[in-house]
């Protein structure tokens, strides 16, 4: 609901300004959490903004070797293998706002909401872990950034900025399931709901040094 009030503050503020407007494209290179976002420049103060990030991470393990069977009259060879193949997908919507100018220094806040997607795949012995899969499913993430930062223009239509701000993630896992237990009432086994509902958040500080250009 947050990300369309946001969307909808572009189209209104879009509809009123028809000058100055230009596309803008910027990468921010690091190690970790780098991306890259599209905008467009409304005008000297607005700039509303889609951005991109994506992690992958995968593990591997494989074992040989000879074991008893299960009869326990002979060696048998043996293989055991797991795999785990994880995605984030991080796409976020921003607002840029311009606040001074001096010389080729210009100053501005900037927000942001995302919805993180994450998929993948575990596997044991070649077989599909289905209840990895599910719970992906159960699991929901967004996040947040609150910024401030400046500029440099080398010309109008490149420039190398700083940022600092903070950043806000919050994930969530619910899951359903049923249990089987003993009451002692009717000293009889029988099923009975379990909810989960677990919350985890993190808000850290972040800096970003990104390459702005303006076409």
């Amino acid at each position: 609901m947050r990300n369309g009030i946001l969307f909808s503050l572009f189209l209104c503020i879009s509809s009123t300004t028809a000058t100055m407007a230009q596309f803008t494209f910027g990468v921010a290179p690091g190690l970790a959490l780098n991306g890259t976002y599209v905008g467009y420049k409304l005008n000297n103060k607005f700039m509303p903004y889609l951005g991109l990030q994506y992690i992958s991470a995968g593990f591997g393990f494989e074992e040989r070797g000879r074991q008893v069977n299960d009869a326990g009259n002979q060696l048998v060879d043996y293989t055991f293998s797991n795999s785990l193949n994880a995605h984030l997908l991080i796409p976020s919507l921003g607002l840029k706002y311009f606040l001074t100018q001096q010389n080729k220094l210009q100053t501005y806040v900037s927000a942001n909401l995302s919805r993180p997607l994450l998929f993948g795949k575990a596997e044991l012995d070649g077989v599909s872990d289905e209840t990895f899969t599910e719970s992906l499913k159960n699991l929901s993430l967004f996040g947040g950034e609150l910024g401030f930062g400046v500029e440099y223009f080398f010309d109008e239509n490149f420039s190398i900025g700083g940022e600092f701000g903070l950043r806000t993630m919050r994930l969530r896992y619910q899951n359903n399931f049923e249990r089987t237990v003993f009451n002692p009432a009717t000293s009889e086994l029988e099923s009975v709901p379990i909810e989960q509902d677990y919350r985890f958040a993190l808000s850290p500080t972040y800096s970003r040094i990104s390459l702005n250009f303006y076409f």
